[in-house]
């Protein structure tokens, strides 16, 4: 078993683990480039060990293959985590910019629509490929196949042990960093294995993973049948059921119609209002979702694992106010006399959003809306409207008609659809948790283990969709990199090692 002694182990060939690798040895070239001239630096060598057949596949996945690598508004309300006020700090000294010149100075220019920043070749191979490069021109070492059986504490430093190719190699590395990302994606070479493994054999605490960023599956499949293939702008609100009261009847057939009767406005006698988001929808034969559903996913994922009922509320008129909603049916009934339902709201709502909104009310597109309004202006016909109220008068065409209109908005502004479950973590883009990142300190180094750092997607801090996960992942990286390879290099060359061989001393780099 050949044995050999690192300066910093990085543990992942992702996106973080990558800049990790490239951040360390930048950091000992720059430190060693400082010394006085004829005197001798640190010997600085970084392993990467990858347990895929090549770094950074997960990379050639992102945006699509385009690779929306960070955004234009990178602040933390833009993530979930444990600790808010470190993920800020670690922020603060990553700003978009930051990330920009970072990979410029790799050689890859961006461009920016609407605040996400892309290759300027728009394609996710250039900025692997760059990253690649830089690791090859500092002399990162980099086994891939790998899997790590073991990792201690040993001394100052850690012991490793992993096999590759059905040979075993042990290392000792004064820094670790762990940058082993999720399951998200099914990117792992043994799909079975936990990514947490190592940090949870060091005793570190973790929370629980959930699939995020992933596309919902809704109850109601008799009318996503129909819907299946719709695009739209909507705005979607996020709701679970209060603890105790709604109830999980077994075979409790309700429809979004019965869901949506438990609810008023934003709060409900059952329902409690947790988040709204708005953006594109896209609806499938399952259930909802596009970006918009992508933000609410995650809690979403954690609510039902906690055998709590959610429901999201779809408005598909998000430009339309509740306040003159009636003035709007009133003037359009005037102004269209005479149509039947499917034609009235011809221009108004996707025609297959219709027909379901339709058969939500239990009505039909053929009907004929009853007429009564006059094309004279909004004044008279309100006042009309109001007088026959007034008069008590029972199924008047102007009521029938106003009420046919405004109950088939409605539940366009109000469709509420009960999810059930999200895609597998195979599908999903991220992992919502991961390890506590209390438990580290603003250098990224583990608290309680010093030496041991984590970047990327292994910690507890999950990002919206639009470059924000990428975002975290290279700061992360460039931050823990640097750390790690300074502490390195203050143990000094004379650190021994475990086996009682010193460290060669070599010309500064």
């Amino acid at each position: 078993m050949a044995k050999k002694q690192y300066s910093v182990v990085v543990i992942g060939g992702g996106a973080s683990g990558m800049t990790a690798a490239i951040a360390a040895l930048e950091e000992a070239k720059a430190q060693n480039a400082g010394k006085l001239s004829g005197t001798f630096g640190v010997m600085a060598e970084v392993l990467l060990l990858e347990s895929n057949d090549r770094i950074g596949k997960k990379i050639l996945a992102t945006g699509n293959g385009k690779c929306n690598f960070t955004h234009s508004n990178i602040s933390a309300e833009h993530y979930d985590t444990d600790d808010i006020a470190a993920l800020e700090k670690i922020l603060s000294k990553y700003p978009t910019k930051a990330i920009l010149d970072f990979f410029e100075k790799l050689g890859m220019l961006s461009r920016e629509k609407n605040g996400y920043f892309y290759p300027l070749s728009e394609t996710a191979s250039t900025a692997l490929d760059v990253l690649r490069l830089r690791l090859s021109e500092l002399g990162c070492e980099i086994s891939c196949g790998v899997y790590i059986e073991k990792i201690e504490k040993t001394g100052q430093g850690f012991s490793l042990q992993w096999k590759e190719q059905e040979k075993s190699y042990r290392a000792y590395a004064d820094s670790v960093i762990l940058a082993t990302g999720s399951k998200a994606g099914g990117f792992l070479q043994n799909r079975e294995e936990d990514p947490l493994r190592l940090a949870k054999s060091l005793g570190l605490s973790s929370t629980k993973l959930y699939p995020s960023l992933v596309k919902c599956i809704c109850r109601e499949d008799f009318y996503y049948g129909q819907l299946a293939g719709v695009r739209a702008q909507a705005e979607l609100t996020l709701f679970c059921e209060k603890e105790g009261l709604y109830g999980k009847q077994k075979g409790d057939n309700n429809t979004c119609r019965d869901v949506s009767e438990g609810m008023t406005g934003h709060t409900g006698k059952y329902w409690k209002f947790l988040r709204r988001e708005a953006g594109e929808l896209q609806l499938t034969k399952e259930g909802i979702s596009g970006i918009a559903v992508f933000q609410l996913s995650g809690e979403i994922a954690q609510k039902l694992s906690e055998k709590k009922r959610v429901v999201v509320e779809i408005n598909f008129l998000p430009g339309f106010s509740e306040e003159t909603l009636k003035q709007w049916a009133i003037r359009r009934l005037a102004l269209l006399p005479g149509r039947n339902l499917e034609d009235f709201f011809l221009g108004v709502l996707h025609k297959k959003v219709l027909n379901v909104c339709l058969l939500a009310e239990g009505l039909k597109g053929s009907l004929r809306i009853p007429s009564g309004y006059t094309d004279g202006n909004l004044a008279e016909n309100m006042e009309r409207q109001k007088e026959s109220h007034n008069r008590g008068v029972q199924c008047s065409d102007e009521k029938r008609a106003l009420m046919m209109v405004l109950s088939v908005m409605k539940r366009a502004m109000h469709f509420t659809t009960e999810v059930t479950a999200v895609s597998d973590m195979k599908q999903a883009q991220v992992c919502r948790g991961g390890l506590i990142l209390s438990q580290f300190d603003k250098r990224l180094e583990c608290k309680d283990l010093p030496g041991f750092f984590a970047c990327g997607e292994v910690l507890n801090v999950n990002g919206e969709c639009g470059g924000y996960n990428l975002h975290f992942a290279w700061s992360s990286g460039h931050l823990a990199g640097r750390a790690a390879m300074r502490r390195a290099l203050r143990i000094g060359a004379s650190h021994p090692i475990p086996d009682g061989k010193g460290r060669r001393s070599l010309p500064r780099l």
